[in-house]
C-alpha cells in the first residue's frame, strides 16, 4: 500500500474582546492584525514493521494539527483526540496537536480566566473546529511522495543575558546556544504536484514585545504565507525546542513580522525547491509511540531555604499589588502558591505531586521521524535529541499535546532566570528525562 496525505485549514479566529496569553497579566484583544489559523495534515499507509520482514496489510493513520495558539492543556487536546475519533477513522491517540506558541493568541487556560463568556465558549467551539480539520483533511487524501531537506536562517538569539552583577535576565546572549536550522519535510502527489510543506525551526513568537494588544500568528504565519505563495503547498509550522531563544527584534512594530518572517519563509522555500520527494522513502511505512511520563517537581532545597522563598516573594507580591503592577502580581501570585506548597511538603504536608508530560514519536516512511514534547524545551536539549535520534532526519516539535511550562538545562537552575524562577514547574533532572525518554521512544518506532 502506497503512503497517502491531505491537508485542510480552518480559521480559529476569537473575537475581539477575549482575553489574551503570552507574558503575564494579558488583557482583552483590543484588535486583529491577522487570522490565526490551525493547518491539519493527515498521512495514511501501512504500518512499519521490523526491518527485512516486508510490509504490513495494516493502515495506519496519523493527524498532526498545528495551530496558531500559545499552547493548549492536555484535557482540551484529548478532547480534540476524542473528537477527531468520533469523526474519522484516526484513532485519538493517533493525534498529534501542535502550538505555534504565539503571544498574541487568545487565552487557552479557563483556570487563569476572569471572563469566561468569551473564553470558555471559544475554547469548546475550538475543539470542534480543529476536529473538522482533520476531518476535510482525511477526506483529502492522495498518494504522495515525501523528502526532506535543510536550511539556516538566523533571526533568533539565546536570550539568557548575564548582567554585570551576574543576574541571568530575558535579554541577549550572542555568544549562548542558539540552533539556526530550518527543516522542511515536502509531501507531493505522486504526479509531482505540491501538497503539503512540514517548517519546523526554534524561535519564541514575541516579535511584538508585551505590550501588543492585537491578535496575531506572529512571524511563523508570515513565514508559512510566503511559502505557500511561493510552492503552492499548504504549509504547518511546528515550533521547535525554543524554550531560551527569542527572536533578534522584540517590540510592538509590525514590521518585524517582515524581518523575520520573510527571511525565515524564504529560506524554507529555498530548501523546498532544493528537495526531491520519493515514492521509496513512503514505503517504511508509519508508525506513532507515545511516553506518559511523570516528571519531579521542583521543591525547595531546605525548609530554611524554602521559607525564606516565601517571605521574599510575599514581600513582592505586596509590592507589585500596591503598585498596581497587575502582571508582576500575576507572577507573584502564582510564584508564592508554588513555594508555599513546597515548603509544606518540606514540613510534612502533602507531597508536591509529579508533572504528566506526554512525549511522542512518529516515523514518516523510511527516514523521518519527529518527536514531540509539551514543555518549553530549552534548545541544548532539542538539539542533542535530534542529534542522538537513529533517524536521518529528525524533526522536533515542543509546545505539543499539553504543556509543563519550562524545562530547563540542568545547569542553568545554578544559574537563575525567569525560565528558572517564575515559569518551572520541574526539578532539574527533568530536562534530562525528556531527552533520555525522547531518544528510546524515536527509537522504538525507528526499529518496527
Amino acid at each position: 500500500m502506497e503512503l497517502r496525505a491531505g491537508t485542510a485549514r480552518v480559521t480559529i479566529t476569537p473575537p475581539v474582546g477575549i482575553e489574551m496569553v503570552g507574558f503575564a497579566g494579558r488583557g482583552p484583544a483590543a484588535g486583529l492584525h491577522g487570522d490565526l489559523t490551525a493547518t491539519a495534515l493527515v498521512l495514511e499507509g501501512p504500518r512499519a514493521t521490523p526491518a527485512g520482514t516486508g510490509q504490513t496489510d495494516e493502515v495506519i493513520r496519523l493527524a498532526i494539527i498545528a495551530c496558531d495558539l500559545l499552547y493548549l492543556r492536555s484535557d482540551k487536546v484529548h478532547a480534540v483526540r476524542a473528537a477527531v475519533a468520533r469523526l474519522t477513522d484516526v484513532p485519538a491517540d493517533h493525534v498529534v496537536v501542535a502550538c505555534s506558541h504565539t503571544h498574541y493568541g487568545p487565552l487557552t487556560d479557563p483556570a487563569r480566566s476572569t471572563e469566561l463568556a468569551q473564553v470558555g465558549p471559544y475554547l469548546a467551539n475550538l475543539v470542534h473546529l480543529l476536529a473538522g480539520g482533520v476531518a476535510l483533511a482525511r477526506s483529502r487524501v492522495v498518494p504522495c511522495r515525501i523528502g526532506v531537506g535543510y536550511g539556516d536562517v538566523r533571526i533568533g538569539i539565546n536570550r539568557r543575558e548575564r548582567t554585570a552583577d551576574g543576574r541571568i535576565i530575558l535579554g541577549q546572549n550572542p555568544g549562548g546556544p542558539y540552533d539556526p536550522r530550518v527543516t522542511v519535510l515536502r509531501a507531493d502527489t505522486v504526479d509531482g504536484r505540491p501538497l503539503a510543506a512540514v517548517l519546523n525551526c526554534a524561535c519564541h513568537p514575541v516579535s511584538q514585545g508585551a505590550h501588543c494588544t492585537q491578535l496575531s500568528a506572529d512571524f511563523p504565519g508570515t513565514a508559512r504565507t510566503l511559502l505557500e505563495e511561493q510552492t503552492g503547498a499548504m504549509c504547518l509550522f511546528l515550533q521547535g525546542a525554543a524554550g531560551n531563544i527569542n527572536p533578534l527584534l522584540m517590540g510592538w512594530d509590525w514590521t518585524h513580522l517582515a524581518h523575520l518572517g520573510l527571511p525565515l519563509g524564504a529560506e524554507a522555500t529555498r530548501v523546498y525547491w532544493s528537495i526531491q520527494p520519493s515514492v521509496e522513502e513512503t514505503k517504511g511505512g508509519l508508525d506513532i509511540a507515545r511516553s506518559r511520563l511523570d516528571l519531579p517537581p521542583i521543591l525547595p532545597g531546605s525548609v530554611a531555604e524554602g521559607r525564606e522563598a516565601v517571605a521574599a516573594l510575599e514581600v513582592e507580591r505586596d509590592r507589585l499589588g500596591a503598585a498596581g503592577e497587575a502582571g508582576g502580581l500575576w507572577w507573584a501570585e502564582r510564584r508564592l502558591a508554588r513555594a508555599r506548597q513546597g515548603l509544606d511538603s518540606l514540613l510534612g504536608g502533602p507531597s508536591v505531586p509529579p508533572v504528566p508530560a506526554e512525549l511522542s514519536a512518529l516515523r514518516l516512511g523510511h527516514s523521518v521521524g519527529l518527536v514531540t514534547a509539551p514543555g518549553e524545551i530549552f534548545t541544548e536539549t532539542g538539539r542533542s535529541i535530534v542529534a542522538r535520534s537513529p533517524f536521518p532526519h529528525t524533526l522536533y516539535a515542543s509546545y505539543t499535546d499539553g504543556s509543563v511550562w519550562y524545562v530547563p538545562t540542568r545547569a542553568a537552575y545554578a544559574e537563575g532566570g525567569y525560565e528558572v524562577t517564575h515559569a518551572c514547574l520541574v526539578a532539574p533532572e527533568a530536562g534530562e528525562i525528556v531527552e533520555e525518554e525522547s531518544v528510546r521512544v524515536l527509537a522504538g518506532v525507528h526499529s518496527r
